[in-house]
């Protein structure tokens, strides 16, 4: 998981909310990657620790608006935790396109995060990817994917 939000956490309805909320940047460009489908699914089945009750992942198509989700997310951390998460989804199919930093800027809005905090998660998330791909033996390819993220 990100490091900076290793010790944040969410109830289930909190959870729900944020899974919608990812496969609404995971429809942004016409279609559900595999990549952005297994990366969603792990975020919300990690949250569920195995507790019964949970709705089925399957079920969460919902494109994620409806109700004050400034007040489903109440503290700065788990909108972080949410925000770096749809950056994560968006990044899942190798590229970040306006059309998906722009819905990640309306969830933004929609949660109550400042604008500006998108910015600076964005420059967390590239460090972060950036960081596991320096691991791989091809630095070539490693400086290829660094000037995509750039």
């Amino acid at each position: 998981m990100f490091p900076l939000l290793q010790d944040v956490s969410l109830n289930a309805d909190q959870s729900v909310a944020a899974t919608r909320l990812l496969l609404r940047i995971a429809h942004v460009d016409g279609a559900k990657t595999a990549e952005e489908v297994a990366l969603i699914r792990l975020f919300y089945d990690s949250g569920r620790h195995g507790s019964a009750g949970w709705p089925a992942f399957e079920t969460l198509e919902e494109d994620g608006r409806g109700g004050d989700l400034t007040r489903t997310f109440g503290e700065a951390a788990q909108r972080d935790l949410v925000l770096a998460t749809c950056l994560m989804v968006a990044y899942a199919d190798g590229t970040l396109t306006g059309e998906e930093l722009a819905a990640v800027r309306a969830v933004a809005d929609d949660i109550g995060a400042p604008s500006a905090r998108v910015d600076e998660l964005l420059a967390l998330v590239r460090d972060y990817m950036l960081a596991h791909l320096a691991r791989l033996p091809d630095a070539g390819s490693v400086a290829v994917v660094a000037r995509e993220l750039g």
